[in-house]
């Protein structure tokens, strides 16, 4: 077994409860808002009339006549592109970062196994991770949906879901990169997501006023787009996950190149 699958299935024994914890959390909140789509369905068609175009823009709302627009309205818009790029950020350095705070990583580095395999083995490990917890998340969701006789499709709700993957690729490379140039957890989370929260609102003030449309392009929320609703994308897919694993190669050199704290 190589040095990078070991590291790899490490990252993945040691955070699987995280797929079923993570998962059937947004799951859940996904499967409750699917099932109720069928009593409110006729209600949401008089409120959105009233939205601002503007608003109905930003979080896609294109009049709920269907059940995947809605739950990609009120999950998939905000809520689950935000905590799945959190969780990514969190675990893509946990075998770096943490393990160099809490004073182990001296430890683990005595076998032989180069800083820079450990790195990016441990942002590879979080990128299954994120997969399973989409899985569950859109499973529960498509289940509840089906069982409430909303006739949601099968092939949406997974395009919903594993079009949120190169978002989770891209903010592990993110934290990557972070973590290859500060060695505090804190930092690396702090200054990570201050970047997702940040393009996030560069993507909703671009889509909000068409005068600054142009900083959408320096979000990664662009090239997410609406998957659930729309499908997904092929071309923005690849390029964000593209995008995504160079981060993760350039934080694994940082880290290798970096002085450990002592």
């Amino acid at each position: 077994m190589s040095a990078a699958s070991a590291v790899i299935r490490r990252g993945i024994s040691d955070q699987r409860l995280a797929v079923l914890t993570w998962g059937a959390s947004l799951g859940l909140m996904g499967a409750f808002i699917a099932a109720i789509y069928p009593s409110v369905r006729d209600s949401l068609a008089k409120v959105v009339q009233s939205y601002p175009s503007g608003l109905k823009e930003a979080f896609g709302v294109t009049g709920f006549d269907t059940v995947e627009s809605y739950v990609h309205a009120e999950m998939f818009s905000l809520i689950v592109p935000l905590a799945i790029g959190f969780f990514a950020i969190r675990s893509a350095t946990r075998e770096t970062v943490a393990a160099e705070e809490n004073g182990y990583l001296e430890t683990i580095l005595s076998l032989p196994l180069a800083r820079r395999v450990l790195a990016a083995g441990s942002a590879l490990a979080t990128l299954v991770i994120c997969a399973g917890i989409l899985a569950v998340t859109g499973s529960l969701i498509f289940v509840a949906g089906r069982v409430a006789g909303t006739g949601i499709s099968l092939g949406l709700t997974f395009a919903g879901a594993f079009g949120l993957w190169p978002l989770a690729v891209f903010f592990a490379g993110v934290a990557s990169v972070v973590g290859g140039l500060v060695g505090r957890s804190a930092e690396v989370t702090g200054i990570a997501t201050g970047i997702l929260v940040g393009m996030y609102v560069l993507d909703l003030a671009g889509r909000l006023s068409s005068s600054i449309e142009g900083v959408r392009w320096f979000s990664a929320f662009r090239y997410y787009g609406a998957p659930l609703r729309d499908g997904i994308d092929i071309s923005h897919f690849v390029a964000l996950t593209a995008a995504g694993i160079v981060l993760v190669g350039v934080g694994a050199v940082l880290f290798d190149r970096r002085d450990l704290r002592h």
